[in-house]
């Protein structure tokens, strides 16, 4: 699973630009999740605990200005959720996570919450609730342009892609581990590469589907070769990512 000090730096970054898009002065809901955060930042020095932490983005989510913004109150439900996940509280996680999940009205808000949550439900193994969560990625969240303004993803090579490569990723582990959910991942992986036949994320399903042996290798061979003599600096991303599905194989 990702650190989570990158959905957190996005969210931030997000909940005041999402905001500016449409209005000239932040929402006041918007403010107290920014002061959440700020009291968040006292985890880094140990002048909070982790459970203080989550009792603010409780008391936030529950706040009357939060709750005149579904996006505002979203964002702390998720945050609160993701603390639950550090403390191994997976069940409390679930269900702050479902609280969330429906109030989001504006895409970049939902994208790290969302990614983070797919990845969440596959290590406890609700496989088709990951996949669902994967689909809504790699069908709306394909391309965020703002993962290319956080170091931790423009080193990468593949932002804005990433959290749409990461739910490829995601999906093919389902489909390697769970026979009942095998159909429904390659389905979902093969419409993912035929959208994206220019781009790291179709490079990253068309790895996927060769490692999951729906794809023969001479396929494999000239969809890489031709993806990669169009965009030649995508061959080291091709690396990278034989490299990730030859460590989750181990």
């Amino acid at each position: 699973m990702r650190h989570f000090l990158v959905p957190f730096a996005f969210i931030a970054a997000i909940t005041s630009s999402a905001e500016a898009q449409t209005t000239p002065n932040m929402s006041k809901g918007r403010e107290i999740v920014q002061e959440a955060y700020q009291f968040q930042n006292k985890l880094l020095d140990s002048t909070a605990t982790i459970d203080e932490v989550i009792q603010k983005w409780s008391a936030t989510a529950a706040n009357p200005y939060v709750h005149k913004d579904p996006d505002a109150q979203a964002i702390a439900y998720g945050c609160e959720a993701l603390l639950e996940i550090q403390k191994g509280e997976n069940e409390k996680a679930d269900s702050v996570f479902k609280k969330a999940l429906p109030l989001f009205r504006i895409r970049e808000s939902k994208a790290p919450i969302l990614v983070t949550y797919a990845d969440f439900e596959r290590g406890i193994h609700h496989d088709a609730a990951s996949l669902r969560a994967d689909e809504e990625i790699v069908k709306t969240m394909d391309s965020i342009p703002q993962l290319d303004d956080i170091p931790f993803y423009h080193a990468s090579g593949y932002a804005p892609y990433a959290y749409a490569i990461d739910a490829s990723f995601g999906m093919a582990q389902i489909a390697l581990a769970d026979s009942s959910e095998r159909k429904h991942a390659i389905e979902l992986l093969r419409g993912t590469m035929n959208r994206h036949l220019d781009d790291a994320l179709g490079l990253m399903d068309g790895v996927a589907l060769h490692h999951l042996h729906a794809m023969s290798d001479e396929d494999y061979k000239f969809t890489i070769d031709l993806l990669c003599s169009r965009k030649p600096e995508l061959r080291k991303v091709s690396d990278l990512f034989e490299k990730k599905f030859a460590e989750a194989e181990k």
